[in-house]
């Protein structure tokens, strides 16, 4: 099982390097059979290189030494912070504007200034975080990710205020309502709770309280290897 687990995780990580681009980005899928698609996601490529760097820790703690991975993910790394123009444009999805913070890319006070740049945008005061910038739909999953955003800039107070809004989607039986629109405060889509919603309150409230020996991952990115000093 153990071998089998080690060779997903490397075909897996190979996979994700194949689709990186001269630039550094990374395009965000493949069609059927193995077209890749012509655009790469600010978001996911965020994402995947918080990823690439978690791969590229594991691979230390196994005595792996993985050059390519570590280019890669720092090539991907300064393509996100350096060049937006190198992403299709979602300027008006929250995670668009708060996920180069999340996964550990825009960190110090250029995280800081980057979150403060749209508060205004994205955060419904006493509510939570916009979905997108143009309606009054706040969702649990975007309101707690923005929450280990603030924590990873050291915002612990602005941290924990998000999470507390997030609070308002709990449902009576602990399960979360994936949004809310405002003001009617319908939930939506059609009263859904969701799983993904649910595992961001999770990984926020982790985060926030250290309770597992994993809280830091969204916190303390100078933990993590392959990453470009600001």
């Amino acid at each position: 099982v153990v071998l089998l687990a080690r060779r997903a995780w490397t075909e897996a990580t190979v996979f994700v390097l194949a689709l990186l681009q001269p630039r550094g980005e990374i395009i965000c899928a493949r069609h059927a059979p193995a077209t890749p698609f012509t655009f790469a996601l600010l978001t996911g490529s965020s994402s995947i290189c918080h990823s690439l760097r978690c791969s590229i820790a594991i691979a230390h703690e196994l005595g792996h030494e993985r050059p390519n991975w570590e280019l890669g993910a720092s090539r991907l790394y300064r393509v996100i912070r350096d060049d937006p123009e190198a992403f299709a444009p979602k300027h008006r999805w929250a995670m668009d504007w708060y996920y180069p913070v999340l996964a550990g890319v825009e960190t110090g006070e250029r995280g800081r200034h980057r979150l403060q740049s749209r508060w205004a945008a994205f955060v419904m005061e006493e509510r939570g975080v916009r979905c997108v910038s143009d309606r009054p739909w706040v969702t649990a999953a975007e309101t707690c990710e923005c929450a280990m955003a603030h924590l990873a800039v050291g915002e612990t107070a602005a941290a924990n205020q998000l999470f507390a809004w997030a609070q308002r989607l709990r449902n009576d039986d602990g399960h979360y309502w994936t949004g809310i629109v405002y003001p009617q405060e319908d939930y939506f889509p059609a009263n859904e709770t969701s799983t993904y919603s649910a595992a961001a309150v999770v990984l926020a409230a982790d985060a926030l309280s250290g309770a597992s020996p994993a809280s830091w991952l969204f916190a303390e990115h100078d933990r993590l290897p392959a990453g470009v000093p600001d």
